[in-house]
């Protein structure tokens, strides 16, 4: 790799967070990989700097901006503090690589996104919920916002559910799309340990709308496996599978009909995966401007991490 991988990782300090860090071990990231951990400081969900105010009605006073001076400079300092903390852990695991902390004021989310195009980053790394009250039960606002605005991939780390010490099991789902192709490709340029398991599954909510619907065509004389059947069989079950044995993987394949979300999720729970790569849009006739229907639903309730490639 001729340029060093970036990774920028929010981090807030909550166990959402620490859980974000720790699952970095198990995301196959190379070697010659530069780091930011970047903390933000969302004062203005702070209620204490607007009690700091003593007249508002009448507008600041220069006591009220020197008040408000001394939270934000505080606010900052705390923010740095945690990104310090954050990255001197992240060194622990990985010694090679170049890490460094820095922090900002305003609001997450567009502090990070704004951050990662600044610094061109392959990747942002984000725990599921963040320490603050009006985090949402499934996916926090910051994560939320973060996975829908990001124009780099964005790993949603959640908390390992398989044995501590196993080897990692990575779930790719693939629906024979551009987008599907570029997380396989992602996984195959990662760097994995020895015993990491790969599964591919092809899951959709609409049959009727393929090709290989052929396959399953009545005509007189019997079922006819069509020309575009064939074509797209070889779509999603030999490109994923040799995209990844260039790169010495071997992976299972599954194929099932039903609904895409509710099968990549089972599959994800049943295997007991580590995590699942998915593209950031499909080949579905109902599309997000941002994310896919597919990609926004598993991002927000896998129970194991979730990164999606763009």
């Amino acid at each position: 790799m001729s340029e060093k991988y970036k990774v920028l990782i929010g981090f807030d300090g909550s166990k959402c967070a620490l859980s974000a860090l720790n699952d970095l071990k198990r995301a196959g990231l190379p070697g010659e990989t530069e780091a930011i951990v970047l903390s933000v400081s969302d004062v203005w969900e702070e209620p204490e700097v607007f009690n700091k105010l003593t007249h508002p009605e009448q507008g600041p006073t220069a006591e009220d901006r020197n008040a408000v001076q001394d939270y934000l400079a505080a606010a900052r300092k705390e923010a740095q503090g945690l990104a310090e903390k954050g990255a001197e852990l992240l060194r622990i695991s990985f010694p090679a690589w170049s890490i460094s902390a820095e922090s900002r004021s305003g609001i997450p989310a567009w502090e990070i996104i704004e951050r990662s195009d600044e610094w061109k980053a392959d990747l942002i790394v984000v725990g599921p919920h963040g320490r603050t009250a009006l985090a949402r039960a499934v996916l926090g606002s910051v994560s939320q916002k973060v996975l829908h605005e990001a124009k780099c991939s964005v790993r949603i780390a959640r908390e390992r559910v398989s044995e501590e010490n196993s080897a990692p099991r990575i779930l790719i789902a693939f629906d024979g799309s551009e987008f599907a192709e570029s997380a396989v490709s992602s996984v195959a340029s990662r760097e994995w340990p020895a015993g990491t398991e790969f599964r591919i599954i092809t899951a959709d909510n609409d049959p009727g709308s393929r090709p290989e619907i052929g396959l399953i065509d009545y005509i007189p004389e019997g079922r006819k496996e069509t020309e575009a059947a064939k074509e797209w069989i070889g779509k999603v079950v030999e490109n994923p599978a040799q995209i990844l044995r260039s790169r010495g993987i071997e992976a299972s394949q599954f194929i099932r009909w039903g609904d895409a979300r509710g099968i990549i999720l089972y599959e994800a729970k049943d295997w007991k995966a580590d995590s699942i790569f998915m593209g950031a849009r499909g080949v579905g006739r109902f599309k997000r401007f941002l994310l896919g229907s597919v990609s926004s639903a598993v991002a927000a309730k896998a129970a194991c991490s979730v990164e999606i490639v763009r």
